[in-house]
């Protein structure tokens, strides 16, 4: 090997490092943040029972200062009081009736969670996008109605973040 090649090699990455070691890590607040909210369906069948169903895709951006975001399984049974009423995950879902939005109770959207997304506990910035999925069944006494849903979560230290809605899509409902 030529010694002008390993000068070189040596120089690019003793640039690199440099470069590397001057990125700070972003500055976000410890509070979450979720932003540019988007709501997808397509039609699907059940596993099951083979009968219709839409699926719905909803995702947000989030950032978060320490990174504290998700339960593990443990966490969902040890600290079930503070998530009594919404687990970590908040979707309500609100349906066009007569010119306005109502809510709707759907129950199996009371109490959801998503898993820790940062699972070597370090405390240091974390973002991206959190995608949740939910099954909507069509039968005979289900019409589409035009819906859309309002987003927030929540991190370790029941810190709550900013709500955020979706556009309007139609999905079935009794």
């Amino acid at each position: 090997m030529s010694t002008r090649f390993i000068q070189q090699g040596l120089f690019f990455f003793g640039i690199a490092a440099l470069v590397i070691g001057c990125i700070e890590p972003p500055d976000f607040n410890n509070t979450p943040a979720i932003s540019s909210p988007t709501v997808t369906s397509y039609p699907a069948f059940d596993d099951f029972s083979q009968i219709p169903k839409d699926s719905v895709v909803i995702s947000v951006r989030f950032q978060d200062g320490d990174g504290d975001l998700g339960l593990s399984v443990e966490e969902r049974t040890k600290d079930s009081a503070n998530y009594r009423q919404w687990g970590n995950y908040e979707l309500k879902t609100y349906k066009f009736v007569n010119g306005k939005f109502e809510f709707v109770d759907l129950v199996v959207l009371n109490k959801l969670f998503f898993p820790r997304l940062k699972p070597d506990n370090k405390n240091s910035p974390l973002e991206g996008t959190l995608d949740f999925s939910q099954s909507f069944l069509r039968s005979r006494n289900t019409k589409l109605v035009p819906v859309k849903f309002a987003v927030r979560i929540r991190d370790r230290k029941l810190n709550v973040s900013n709500v955020v809605e979706t556009d309007t899509i139609s999905i079935p409902l009794n």
